[in-house]
């Protein structure tokens, strides 16, 4: 799966201009990336549903797949899933979440 490369800052402007909306499409995206990196053949479909649902717990399982298919693939990256749990239980700095999971994910797009 390719990762697509997303300015974090862009996507929160346009979540909030469409009043949450676009964040559930890019919460979707990131999931589905994330999750693809990890297994190609992997639908990741509760990964999907509890990120745009629950995103709290949906980012902590993405990340934790995410984190183990960059160890295993040889990727620098640190898994961060217990920050995005926290920060994602804060209400509010769950937009941090989202924006550090972005950044994560263009990382590794790069790489």
């Amino acid at each position: 799966m390719v990762i697509k490369q997303r300015n974090p800052i862009t996507q929160i402007i346009l979540s909030i201009v469409t009043c949450g909306i676009y964040g559930l499409y890019w919460a979707y995206c990131m999931a589905k990336e994330a999750v693809g990196f990890a297994d190609p053949e992997d639908k990741g479909i509760l990964e999907i549903v509890l990120f745009i649902l629950f995103p709290f717990i949906g980012m902590f399982l993405t990340e934790k797949k995410f984190a183990a298919a960059c160890e295993a693939k040889g990727v620098e990256h640190k898994d961060n899933s217990i920050l995005y749990l926290i920060l994602g239980l804060l209400g509010p700095l769950a937009w941090v979440a989202f924006y550090m999971f972005q950044t994560e994910l263009n990382k590794v797009a790069t790489e």
